[in-house]
């Protein structure tokens, strides 16, 4: 009796530090949610709740519960996702079109490094093509770095990025699962009109992970929460290095084609 008051305790605690958590990265994306950014969250739909439950009338996908060595271990299948749109304005330097900021959104490579900053966390492939590290996340009290690869394009006025190819190495082996991540975002460059000094930087993201989340986590509350939380927060931490970086890069790269020419 005392060794099951023993195990309950610990399961107990379990739940309450999950819950904890949970609660407080939802709390921290609703919070960096706000400022005119459009996002929109769905899926998870059975994840998150007692692995006895059936599939909810809202889950995209049916929950799918794989008995493991223990009759009670399962783990849930659902699509999780996180989008959004930004736009901010820079001043264009120079009217020569060689310096404009459209023209400054073909250097694909320079926009990889305003992007991924830290030259540690990106390695070029071939051309367009990069084995990305994305910043450490925590699931659970799970501490992981995941690996992807990047695809970058422009053409006809528009920047194209892709991620796939999702690498969850890093997590511990007992946690690791199968799991598909897909990535696509836009950029462009917008005037009013062609005399304007203004240009707005307008894009958007859309990110969903497939994945089976494997027992216990499965079972945990505020799951589904928790993991679009951290997809939208990759999101958010692009979006802000995007919003730093690219007008102060764009400027150093105008005035070096200034000097180049002159």
């Amino acid at each position: 009796r005392a060794s099951r008051a023993s195990t309950d305790n610990c399961d107990l605690l379990v739940t309450r530090r999950a819950m904890t958590t949970a609660a407080r990265v939802t709390a921290a994306t609703a919070a960096a949610g706000h400022g005119g950014l459009k996002g929109r969250r769905a899926g998870g739909g059975a994840c998150g709740v007692s692995p006895r439950a059936g599939p909810s009338s809202n889950n995209p996908r049916p929950f799918r519960g794989r008995p493991s060595s223990s009759s009670s271990s399962v783990s849930c299948g659902a699509l999780y996702s996180s989008s959004r749109e930004t736009r901010f304005t820079v001043v264009e330097l120079a009217k020569d079109e060689s310096k404009s900021v459209a023209h400054y959104l073909t250097e694909v490579e320079r926009i990889v490094q305003v992007t991924f900053p830290d030259a540690s966390r990106r390695r070029k492939l071939q051309e367009g093509v990069w084995a990305v590290t994305l910043l450490e996340q925590n699931f659970f009290g799970v501490e992981f770095s995941p690996r992807a690869t990047l695809r970058v394009s422009h053409s006809d006025g528009l920047l194209t990025i892709a991620v796939s190819e999702l690498d969850l190495s890093d997590l511990p082996a007992e946690i690791q699962v199968p799991a598909k991540l897909d990535v696509g975002g836009t950029m462009a460059a917008r005037k009013k009109t062609a005399a304007s000094k203004l240009a707005n930087f307008e894009g958007s993201v859309s990110m969903s992970l497939d994945v089976d989340v494997p027992f216990p986590y499965s079972t945990f509350p505020l799951l589904r929460e928790t993991i679009e939380a951290i997809l939208a927060g990759v999101i958010g931490r692009l979006e802000d290095s995007l919003r730093r970086n690219l007008p102060r890069d764009y400027a150093k790269w105008a005035r070096e084609k200034v000097n180049v020419n002159a």
